[in-house]
């Protein structure tokens, strides 16, 4: 019997960065040993080096750059040059007008105008990546005729209905429109194999190659969330785009793409119940939900010795950008350090906004920290960090089911974290839960562990006894093989362009 074979797509996370998605893909793949899998990694750019070396199962790897290269082919290793220039010959105004203009602006309808069918822009996807086998996607996306359906959709001549319309856009936020899909949309440029199931870590982008492979294909699409896609790029758009028009062009698109991911994937596997509640909000049925928690390695992050330090530590794990909150806990450690003065705060992470990473240096040297808060960098063993500390903090914004707060109750930590997300559903009553942006509520949760030894042990063997029962990544593996064998045995029909 062959083994199960899995196209597994993830988004600017792994194999090339750290983070959690990123150690689940790495444990899912690890720990389903007999599955056969084809990584598809959306990436920000084609000079990235892994930052994981693929288990043997992780038969392929797939790389698709959105930035950075002059066009996709250049990365499309599955047939020769001269394949692409005959489609790049063949790709005429002719054969856009007729074959691949219509479908793209079914799915621009789609993103400005909300009462567009679903179900039409659905086989529009299909439709782009059917025609992007047999003519070039560089040359449509570049050509007249997707400038014609831009300005038809997005900047309508004559008449206007509304009482005060929005002001018409400018060129150059059009094109600015343009550029972003460009980008985004590559993934229905690639050739599709075929597999037992699709599987897709966000629903994002990367999941649009296992909609195509569902409705083309029949191919059962498996859907994990593990932060709630389009609540954080909504929190992410005002600082990254200055248009306002660009800015809700791409808020509509991000929402026409979760759409697409909850309405077509199969099972929706959110990693915890908080995210279950967004996406029964965006319609999921709660018979195609199953909440999958993740899970850590107990022989890996398992108790050890107390602090040896001669002063009392406190530690966070995360990648330094916003909505990790480092700027909350800097602002907290001012509030612990007045009333113990020796204390130290231990930032271990990469940062992953700089101009983020340059406000909380400034804020250490502005509140005068530099003896209290350490930024510590990427650590490669972060359980000796847990280990080494008196308590684990944690000051998120927004969050999903964090492997930091699993990891730290599996050494048998005394936790401090932010009520958010799926954080109480792990924690529950072993750790103490204060309101997120609140610098004050989280230093006091702190001062409350760091003056209570007994109190933190309590704690800490309370956190470690509840993960060892829930969060093990035994049980988070079992989760996943029943999913996917239950997937893959109903597989469907192809759906004909989803109609």
């Amino acid at each position: 019997m062959s083994a199960l074979s899995v196209l597994l797509t993830t988004e600017g996370t792994y194999p090339y960065h750290k983070g959690g998605v990123s150690t689940w893909c790495d444990a899912l793949t690890r720990q389903l040993g007999e599955v056969d899998f084809t990584l598809l990694s959306l990436a920000m750019h084609p000079y990235l080096m892994p930052s994981y070396t693929l288990h043997p199962n992780v038969k392929e790897l797939v790389t698709v750059p959105l930035w950075g290269i002059e066009q996709p082919a250049e990365f499309r290793y599955e047939s020769a040059f001269s394949t692409h220039l005959d489609r790049r010959w063949r790709t005429t105004g002719e054969v856009i007008a007729a074959s691949f203009a219509p479908a793209f602006e079914t799915l621009l309808k789609g993103i400005s105008d909300k009462n567009t069918s679903i179900e039409a822009v659905a086989a529009a996807v299909v439709s782009l990546h059917e025609y992007c086998q047999e003519f070039d996607y560089d040359t449509s996306m570049r050509s007249e005729q997707a400038w014609d359906s831009v300005l038809r959709v997005l900047s309508p001549a004559g008449p206007r209905g509304d009482a005060t319309p929005p002001p018409l856009p400018a060129v150059g936020e059009l094109v600015g429109a343009l550029r972003l899909l460009y980008h985004l949309l590559q993934p229905l440029a690639l050739p599709l194999g075929r597999f037992d199931v699709a599987h897709s870590s966000a629903a994002a982008f990367c999941g649009l190659p296992c909609i195509v492979a569902k409705l083309k294909y029949g191919v059962p699409y498996l859907l994990t969330e593990h932060g709630v896609y389009i609540r954080e790029q909504y929190l992410a758009l005002r600082r990254s785009i200055s248009s306002p028009f660009v800015r809700q062009f791409m808020s509509k698109l991000v929402n026409l793409i979760a759409t697409l991911n909850y309405r077509y994937a199969d099972l929706v596997a959110p990693v915890c119940a908080y995210n279950a509640r967004w996406e029964e909000w965006w319609g999921v049925p709660p018979h195609r939900i199953r909440v999958i928690f993740n899970g850590a390695d107990p022989k890996t992050f398992s108790p050890g010795p107390a602090n040896k330090s001669s002063r009392p530590v406190v530690c966070t794990i995360g990648l330094i950008y916003p909505l990790k909150g480092q700027l909350d806990m800097i602002a907290a450690a001012a509030l612990v350090r007045d009333q113990i003065p020796d204390v130290e705060f231990r930032l271990y992470g990469a940062p992953s906004d700089q101009e983020y990473f340059d406000t909380c240096r400034r804020s250490v040297a502005e509140r005068g920290l530099e003896n209290t808060v350490t930024f510590a960098g990427q650590t490669s063993t972060p359980w000796e960090a847990l280990r080494a500390a008196d308590v684990v903090a944690m000051a998120s914004v927004s969050e999903a089911f964090p492997y930091s707060i699993i990891e730290a109750m599996l050494t048998g930590a005394a936790i401090v974290a932010t009520d958010v997300g799926g954080v109480r559903e792990a924690l529950a009553d072993t750790g103490v839960l204060v309101p997120p942006r609140q610098p004050r509520e989280l230093a006091n949760g702190i001062l409350s562990l760091l003056h209570s030894a007994d109190k933190r042990h309590s704690l800490g063997q309370a956190a470690l006894s509840r993960a060892l029962q829930h969060f093990s990544e035994q049980t988070f593996a079992e989760g996943y093989r029943q999913a996917y064998s239950d997937l893959a045995s109903r597989r469907s029909t192809p759906l004909a362009h989803a109609s």
